[in-house]
């Protein structure tokens, strides 16, 4: 009885063990987060969906979790002989010598990539990145550079940095390349600050006189237009009161044939009536010495 009893206990702690060993091989994911299952050194399975999730406990397999959501940000600098970060100096390609710094974000794509293709990827991400920094900075000039070529270059290093990474199978994706501060040495920074606002003044004044250039062609385009409408008005109706003109006359001519006599006292008396119209017309009192005499009309 007695070794009954002890076999129970024995079995109930074997359980409890196995158990708890068992219970060691559950892992939960949250939001965002992925997990490599490894056997014996070689990955069994990715991990991409957020929960509870099972592997079978160590030494056989272990979860590796890495938050593939999240941005990581590498600087593209370098250390001063006190240790400090600073600037890097470049040569653009018209051999002008300038200060870069610049911010690279990326975030996971391939985890079982970015797990094991280097034990330190930031390094690689910033090397690669000062590495197009430099070709790319070198094929341009520093007006270029410093004004409204800065957007493409960052396009470009962005482009040719995960090409590279892309070829090294390293498992990221680049989401952006920020230049933080594009500037000159010191000494010679007044200087170019002088020629860069010279220049925006020039863009100013080009801006400035492409927009009064637009203000004027729409009005002396519009004028143009209105005094060729009223030529065309005039014409029109020049033209239209010569074909009245020369209607009425052959109308005229076609009673004349027909009625000579006639119509020459209508075009006279027509005419007089036009004339009486104009002019004052006096009549003497005295019957007998009847005058008709026409004056000439005051002058108003």
């Amino acid at each position: 009885m007695r070794k009954n009893r002890i076999s129970k206990k024995i079995l109930i702690s074997i359980t409890v063990v196995i158990t708890i060993y068992l219970a060691t091989g559950i892992y939960t994911l949250q939001s965002g987060q992925w997990a490599l299952v490894i056997r014996f050194g070689k990955v069994t399975k990715e991990v991409t969906g957020s929960g509870i999730h099972y592997h079978i406990p160590l030494p056989f397999e272990k979860a590796i979790k890495v938050r593939v959501s999240e941005v990581k940000k590498v600087l593209i600098q370098k250390l001063d002989e006190e240790d400090e970060f600073v600037d890097i100096e470049n040569f653009t390609g018209d051999e002008n010598l300038i200060l870069v710094r610049a911010v690279i974000s990326y975030d996971v794509r391939n985890l079982s990539n970015y797990l094991f293709s280097s034990n330190n990827v930031n390094s690689i991400v910033e090397a690669t990145g000062e590495m197009h920094l430099n070709h790319e900075l070198a094929k341009m000039k520093v007006d270029n550079v410093m004004t409204i070529g800065k957007s493409l270059l960052r396009l470009k290093i962005k482009e040719e940095v995960q090409k590279t990474l892309d070829d090294l199978k390293i498992g990221i994706r680049i989401i952006s390349v920020e230049l933080t501060n594009i500037s000159p040495p010191m000494s010679v920074s007044p200087s170019f600050k002088a020629v860069s606002d010279a220049k925006e003044k020039k863009q100013e004044i080009i801006k400035e006189a492409e927009g009064y250039a637009n203000s004027i062609i729409p009005n002396a385009r519009g004028k143009s237009n209105s005094i060729i409408l009223e030529a065309q008005a005039y014409s029109n109706e020049a033209l239209n009161s010569a074909k009245g003109s020369a209607k009425a006359f052959n109308d005229i001519l076609v009673e004349y044939n027909r009625s000579p006599e006639i119509t020459y006292r209508l075009k006279y008396l027509d005419t007089i009536q036009k004339i009486f119209k104009k002019c004052n017309v006096s009549i003497d009192s005295n019957p007998s010495n009847s005058t008709y005499y026409i004056e000439k009309p005051k002058e108003k």
